[in-house]
């Protein structure tokens, strides 16, 4: 039996972290946290140790770097994947060194989903 994948959705943003829920529940996907802040990402991962973490970037209290740098502490292969509004291509550079999946906001859902379920 397939195991349903699990995912914390971390953006400062309440609609969009919702948005990515509701989405992501229906294309059976299980989300068992969301956060709005990289601290309360960090705490989550801690807890929830899901399968992967959707991360936005620019965050205040903690930023997305911050957090994904104190969760591939916990777990180094953890399953991360960025977001972002911002455009800058520091950011993305910084990521692929991470080998962390960049996306930019407006989103594309079939790409985050083909991400998730690699």
């Amino acid at each position: 039996m397939d195991m349903k994948r699990s995912v914390i959705v971390i953006d400062d943003d309440e609609d969009t972290v919702r948005l990515f829920s509701e989405f992501l529940e229906e294309k059976d996907i299980k989300v068992v946290g969301n956060g709005y802040d990289g601290i309360t990402a960090i705490k989550l991962y801690k807890e929830k140790k899901p399968d992967v973490v959707l991360i936005d970037m620019m965050m205040p209290n903690g930023s997305g770097f911050h957090a994904i740098k104190k969760i591939r502490d916990i777990n180094p292969k953890a399953k991360v994947i960025a977001i972002s509004g911002d455009n800058s291509y520091l950011i993305e550079d910084k990521l692929e060194k991470l080998s962390i999946p960049f996306i930019r906001k407006p989103f594309n859902i079939a790409q985050i989903l083909s991400i998730i379920n690699a």
